[in-house]
Order: C-alpha cells, then sequence, then structure tokens
C-alpha cells in the first residue's frame, strides 16, 4: 500500500477544508499499479461472463419464437391429417389420443426482462413442461438420489454468482489493510497531525474512491447480458445497477471495517479472506443443509414403492376404471370392454390422481427448502445478490412455482377437451382444432 498523501496549501486548506482528502485519496487511488490491475481483472471476467449470459438469453428468447411458430406448423399438419379421414371411427379416436401426447402440449417457463441475471437456473429447472394424456409423474425420472433442483448448483456460475464471488474479494483487496499499514510504517501520526478533521474524513474519502470505483467496473462489465438480450429493459438495468450498489458498498464497508481493527496488516487481510469465504460458501451452505433438514424430501424408496402400486392397481382395474368413467360421463356411449388407447387413457387417469397427494409433498417441501434459503439470505450478501438477480429474470421459487400452477391448470384443460373424444372413439374433426386449449402465460 502507498501512503495517504494530504496537501499542505494553506488556500487550500481555507477553502476546501474536506474536499482536499477526496482529492487526495482520488490522486493516491490513481497511482496504485494494484488497484488497476485488480479492477481490470474483474472487469475483463465479468464482461467475458455477461456476454455469454446475454448470448443464453437471446437464445432462450429465440427459441421461445421458435416453439411458437413450430406450433402453428404442427398443428396445421395435425389438421390436414383429420381432414384426410373426416369418418368418425376407431383409427381417429387413436390419432386424437397421440395428438394429446404430442408436443403440441408443450409448455416454456414464462421470464421477465432480466433473464440474462439467471438464465443459467433454467439449466436445471423444469422449464419445458408438457401436458399429456401420459403421465408426468412416471415418466422421464432422473436416477439417483432425489434432489431440489431449485437448490441445486448450475454447473459454471452465472452473472450474479460470478459477481458475488469476485467482486468482494477486489473490494478487500483494495480496502483492508489502509490504516494498518500506515501504522506499521510510522506514517499514522503524520497523517493526524496534518488532517485538522482526523484520520475519519481521510478513511471515508479513500473508502468512498473504491466503492465509485468498483460500481463503475460492476456496472460497465455487466450491463452487455442485458443489452444482448433483446427483452430487456431500462428499468431492469437500473434496478440492477442499484442491487450493484448495495452489494458493492457492504463489501467496502467491511473491508473499511477491517483496516481500522487494532491488528497488523497481514491479520487484517487474513480476516478479509477468511470473511470472503464464511459470507460466500459457508454460509449459504448451512443454510441449505439447515433448510433441507427443516423440510426434508420423501425418500426415494417410499416414493418409488408409492409410484409401483399406483400403476400395478391402475393396470389390474383398467375396465373398473372404464366403467366408472363411463358412469360419470353418461352423455358419451360406453365401450365394453374398453380397449386401447381408451382403457390406457383410464389407467393414466387413475395414476395421476392416486400420486398427487406424494407429488404435492415434495412440491411442498421442495418450495419450503426454497423459501427458507431466501428468508435468510441475508445473510450472505452473495446469495442475496443471486436470488435478487433471478428475482429480476422470473427464474425464481415464486415464479417457477406459479408456473407449474400454471401448467396443472393447462393439463386439466388438455385433459378435459381431448379425453371424452378418446373415449368415445369419434377422435376430432379438423374444425375441433381451433379450440384445442392453448398454454396461457
Amino acid at each position: 500500500m502507498t501512503t495517504f498523501v494530504i496537501s499542505t496549501t494553506a488556500t487550500h486548506r481555507m477553502l476546501f477544508p474536506r474536499l482536499i482528502h477526496w482529492q487526495a485519496e482520488g490522486l493516491r487511488l490513481y497511482r496504485q499499479p494494484i488497484a488497476w490491475w485488480a479492477l481490470a481483472a474483474l472487469l475483463l471476467v465479468l464482461l467475458a461472463s455477461a456476454t455469454v449470459a446475454g448470448l443464453d438469453a437471446r437464445t432462450w428468447r429465440q427459441a421461445e419464437a421458435e416453439d411458437r411458430t413450430a406450433y402453428a406448423d404442427k398443428l396445421h399438419a395435425q389438421q390436414l391429417r383429420l381432414q384426410a379421414s373426416p369418418a368418425p371411427s376407431a383409427a381417429s379416436a387413436t390419432a386424437t389420443y397421440q395428438l394429446g401426447r404430442s408436443d403440441l402440449g408443450l409448455t416454456r417457463m414464462p421470464v421477465e426482462a432480466g433473464l440474462a441475471l439467471g438464465v443459467q437456473r433454467l439449466q436445471v429447472l423444469p422449464s419445458r413442461i408438457k401436458a399429456s394424456l401420459d403421465t408426468r409423474h412416471v415418466d422421464s425420472r432422473d436416477p439417483g438420489p432425489l434432489r431440489n433442483p431449485l437448490l441445486t448448483d448450475t454447473g459454471l456460475p452465472g452473472l450474479p454468482a460470478m459477481v458475488a464471488l469476485l467482486l468482494p474479494l477486489v473490494a478487500l483487496v483494495l480496502c483492508a489493510g489502509l490504516l494498518q499499514e500506515e501504522r506499521e510504517q510510522g506514517r499514522l501520526g503524520l497523517l493526524r497531525v496534518q488532517s485538522r478533521y482526523g484520520i475519519g474524513p481521510i478513511l471515508l474519502a479513500a473508502l468512498g474512491w473504491r466503492l465509485l470505483a468498483l460500481w463503475m467496473v460492476a456496472v460497465a462489465a455487466t450491463l452487455p447480458a442485458l443489452l444482448l438480450d433483446p427483452g430487456a429493459t431500462a428499468a431492469v438495468a437500473l434496478q440492477w445497477a442499484g442491487a450493484l450498489g448495495a452489494f458493492c458498498a457492504l463489501w467496502v464497508a467491511l473491508g473499511g471495517i477491517l483496516s481500522v481493527l487494532p491488528v497488523s496488516g497481514a491479520t487484517s487481510i487474513l480476516a478479509a479472506l477468511g470473511l470472503w469465504l464464511a459470507l460466500t460458501f459457508a454460509v449459504p451452505a448451512g443454510l441449505v443443509l439447515l433448510a433441507q433438514k427443516n423440510a426434508p424430501l420423501p425418500s426415494r424408496l417410499s416414493a418409488v414403492v408409492t409410484l409401483r402400486d399406483a400403476q400395478h392397481q391402475a393396470e389390474d382395474n383398467e375396465q373398473a376404471l372404464a366403467e366408472a368413467w363411463y358412469d360419470e360421463h353418461p352423455h358419451i356411449p360406453a365401450q365394453h370392454p374398453a380397449v386401447w388407447p381408451a382403457s390406457f387413457v383410464v389407467r393414466v387417469l387413475d395414476q395421476d390422481e392416486t400420486l398427487q397427494p406424494l407429488v404435492e409433498k415434495f412440491r411442498q417441501s421442495r418450495a419450503l427448502q426454497a423459501q427458507q434459503v431466501s428468508a435468510w439470505s441475508w445473510l450472505s450478501p452473495g446469495l442475496a445478490l443471486v436470488l435478487y438477480g433471478e428475482r429480476l429474470a422470473g427464474t425464481d421459487v415464486d415464479s417457477h412455482m406459479r408456473y407449474q400452477q400454471q401448467v396443472d391448470a393447462f393439463e386439466q384443460r388438455w385433459r378435459a377437451f381431448l379425453v371424452p373424444r378418446v373415449m368415445s372413439k369419434q377422435g376430432m374433426r379438423a374444425e375441433e382444432l381451433r379450440r384445442l386449449p392453448r398454454f396461457e402465460e
């Protein structure tokens, strides 16, 4: 560290007694090579991360537009297929069943304007769920232990996570040990003599310049992520800039507090490193473990047993289930015995009804875990910043829970429209495709 620079010009002392501290500390920071190197490295790394995040967000939005185009093409192809065989028949019912299992029921999780700030969460969240005449709770299960996708690492850190990891290190390098070095070099007494208002204004000016430098670098490095995202807005950019300002101010303040402790400069730097490790890694890990303990997920073994029982029960009673369904819908001619696909559809409906309590238990446990972590995230500034970025992106816990509820409602409308047409063996006419339910975001 270099020494504090204090002008002794009498005129400056009389006209600008406090501004002189800011001028001197700005010049001192300007003449520190280590500060330039640290800020330059932070700028380059965050800029690379922001570029990747922005391009990923752009890709997601382009894929969303392509899905809409593909939906229209698939709907048109299905209409031509139905027009080719207008007479109701068993083949029409089979075609309707296949339509009910097709990608026409595919949904995509709605996102917000700040998608680039949380796009990495879409890598682990179920963000493209398909409403179907098949069950979503049996097919495509992940092997291995059950996990909570709302608390699962996403591989490479996203943009807010990179800020949370790197910016505190640079802030502590620039701020920790400011006064300890002056004391160890024997310059602290001279500094007190030169300053009319004591050490406080000088330290405040030094920290203020560092805060401004860190905030400007963070904003300049992360702004490209929002510029590359065609769905981003100026309001989101301002909110993110404000969050970065609060994050920088917190770590600069922590560095300033460490610099005034009655310890050596080396001890101050070690304490800064320990503080970074604790707040960035230990506290979030502890919050996750505590949340998993307070709201544990059901065991995989019990879930598999329940699932198998539901499957076997539906298979053994498919004819009884079909008769019960026809009794509940007397306006549809009953088929005795029910044959595929009618016999399979009622099995799926019964399985989902049996598994619904288990599914709800999983959802509630996952939501409680994530909500507990979010409620205590203020203990870790980095975790709080990451969660705030996800809220701006629309990939946070609450947004995903709303998406799942929307998919459930859509699937109910999807099945209510298609199941009667399969069970009646009449199938669906081409003109009825216009009334096919659509996912409402």
